[in-house]
């Protein structure tokens, strides 16, 4: 059986789920309550495999995050999750493990909690959709940052000038726009033309490709900046 606590701030629906679901052989529901509050103590008393959680409820991500900090065993589905990326985004972050639209049926919150009890994620297409865009992104600006574009040319070393070598060199060490301009006693607006200028020279697409550029054709023995450029003493 899986033992199941219901939670929504509106009694009806709470309470209706609760009738239907307790209708079902697989699934026990132990408790269906209005108050996030008062839901950690039924939590502790009951031990549930599963919460279903009405996410229009004020605070619901929250309340979603610190149970499974505190009760990692204990699956979530979000029910009557609005279909917007903001919310099903908050939602995965939150660790839901399944989702249940707002034009979902009582048949597919069934399957769905059925689903999620053997471990299983479940999710409506158009949530998956969300869901895989924002992995499709993510993966996109990963590969941007950590993709080495290639090897450095002479050319391009060469066509830095001192200061944008300068600036490079402390980009390396790990220094912001802000602490280079502090270091250097310019304006940020400044470093950040520098910054754009070498990844223009470059041929890059980020500051991150720019540092493993150059920390890769330092170690093979090209593009060696003096120590003075690299401890951010002013040349211009």
């Amino acid at each position: 059986m899986i033992k199941t606590i219901i939670l929504s701030d509106i009694r009806i629906y709470s309470e209706g789920l609760s009738l239907i679901l307790s209708n079902q052989d697989a699934i026990e529901v132990i408790d269906s309550g209005n108050s996030l509050e008062d839901a950690f103590l039924a939590i502790e008393q009951s031990s549930p495999h599963m919460i279903l959680l009405d996410m229009t409820m004020p605070r619901s991500c929250g309340f979603a995050r610190q149970v499974r900090q505190l009760f990692p065993e204990i699956k979530i589905v979000a029910i009557a999750v609005p279909a917007n990326e903001q919310n099903i985004i908050e939602c995965a972050e939150a660790g839901i493990s399944g989702y249940v639209a707002r034009e979902s049926s009582i048949h597919e919150l069934i399957n769905t909690v059925l689903s999620v009890d053997k471990g299983e994620f479940c999710c409506p297409p158009q949530i998956a959709a969300v869901l895989f865009n924002k992995i499709q992104n993510m993966t996109r600006r990963i590969t941007e940052d950590f993709t080495f574009p290639g090897p450095i040319t002479e050319a391009a070393s060469q066509d830095l000038t001192r200061r944008e070598k300068q600036i490079l060199g402390l980009m390396t060490q790990g220094l912001s726009n802000k602490q280079i301009a502090k270091a250097l006693v310019i304006q940020v607006s400044t470093v950040k033309n520098h910054v754009h200028n070498i990844l223009v020279k470059l041929e890059v697409h980020s500051r991150t490709q720019a540092v493993a550029l150059f920390k890769n054709k330092e170690h093979s023995g090209g593009l060696r900046f003096p120590d003075s450029e690299r401890s951010g003493r002013v040349y211009y």
